[in-house]
């Protein structure tokens, strides 16, 4: 990865978080709070999670039952 990559994903990381902060400074923390309820409930109703080996899961769409990606955010390879 080159230095310009870096520094355009270190800009955008900065412009989300300054963004966020605004959202919680405008609406406070109840308003974010409910948003993240309402996600994890929309994330529970299409996806499960799924054992793999000892310690690590996957996530299954509940569906069509294709699996997405780890629960670490490790990539799933389906080669």
């Amino acid at each position: 990865m080159t230095k310009k990559v870096r520094d355009l994903q270190e800009k955008k990381r900065e412009a989300g978080r300054l963004g966020g902060l605004a959202t919680v400074k405008k609406h406070g923390v109840d308003h974010m709070r409910s948003i993240g309820v309402k996600g994890a409930h929309v994330f529970h109703s299409r996806y499960r999670l799924t054992p793999v080996g000892t310690s690590q899961f996957v996530i299954v769409h509940r569906e069509t039952g294709e699996v997405k990606n780890f629960l670490d955010g490790s990539v799933f390879q389906t080669e």
